[in-house]
This record gives C-alpha cells, structure tokens and sequence, in this order.
C-alpha cells in the first residue's frame, strides 16, 4: 500500500513519541550499589562478591551456596536467598544479567557434556527462579562462559572453587 503525506507525517510524529517514551530510565548509582549489598547480605559474607563498574554492579555467588557440584537445581539455602533477591531486582527497572561460570575441570559423565552447558543450564536456573518471584522477564539477560572468564588460578582449589559462581549484573541503563 501507499501512504499518503498526511498518513506518512502522522506515522512519524507516533515513532517519534514511542522513542521519546522508551528512553532509558537511569537509577542513581548508590541505589543500585546497595541493591547489590541487599542481595549479597542475603548469603554468607565469604561466598560473595559485590564489584562496581561504569556499566554496571555485580553481586557474585560461589556455587558451594547456590549449587552442588556438576548439577543446575539450586540448594535449598540458595533457593531462599534468591527469591529474596529477586525481590530486591524486581523493583529495579534495570536489566538484569545473570551468568555462569565454571572452574576448568572438565565434565565427565553426567548430563551436561561440557563445563559451558552446565553453567548456562544454571544461569537459566536463576533466571526462571528470579521470573517466578516479579522480576520482569523481558528485562533478563542469560550468559554461559563455562570456564573462559575465570577469577583466579585454576591449578588450586581454592582457585577453582573461586571461578565456580553465578553473577548478578544489574546493568546501569535501564528499561522501560
């Protein structure tokens, strides 16, 4: 079909408004800082880390607390504390990024057939306990790294036990 002018002028001033309306809602930096301490409070001081950036805030989470080793279904502590999490995000408008991440030993066995399907599968885990508590699924992001951004030396195990985590990342922009 053709537009007329009239109709082409109008469907530009409607664009125009929906960009306007979609602009990016910025939540104050110390906002989100504690945001992140309120989620890391809900675990034990030793297994977390909270990190800031420009781009975002990071709450990181040892697996010793949220999963057992080479499985995706979340501890009964963990399960806890991230639905009071999801609580904390759910009144966040920003997007929200959740990650997996492995140590380097490779899987054996079992029902992931690498260290990357296993830390997507329980970075999805987290995604779909956090939707089912009020976080907005359209502001969720999933990312599996397997082993390939490790925090610390993998030749240890306490290295290793470090590199084994999921991380929160409240991104800076927000969404609608």
């Amino acid at each position: 079909s053709v537009l007329t002018e009239q109709n082409q002028q109008q469907l530009v001033e409607e664009l125009r408004t929906v960009a306007a309306n979609k602009v990016p809602v910025e939540r104050p930096r110390e906002e989100l800082e504690q945001a992140a301490r309120d989620i890391a409070a809900q675990f034990q001081k030793d297994q977390t880390f909270v990190e800031n950036t420009e781009t975002e805030v990071t709450v990181g989470l040892s697996s010793e607390v949220t999963f057992a080793s080479g499985d995706d279904a979340l501890s009964e502590s963990g399960r806890a504390a991230l639905v009071k999490a999801g609580a904390i995000l759910a009144k966040l408008p920003n997007t929200v990024r959740i990650e997996g991440h492995t140590d380097s030993i490779p899987m054996r066995g079992g029902r992931f057939c690498s260290n990357w399907h296993l830390s997507a599968a329980r970075a999805q885990t987290v995604v779909r306990l956090l939707i089912d508590n009020g976080v907005d699924a359209r502001r969720m992001q999933v990312v599996g790294y397997g082993d390939v951004r490790p925090r610390a030396d993998n030749a240890t195990p306490e290295g290793r036990a470090a590199n084994r985590r999921i991380e929160i990342k409240i991104l800076r922009k927000g969404s609608e």
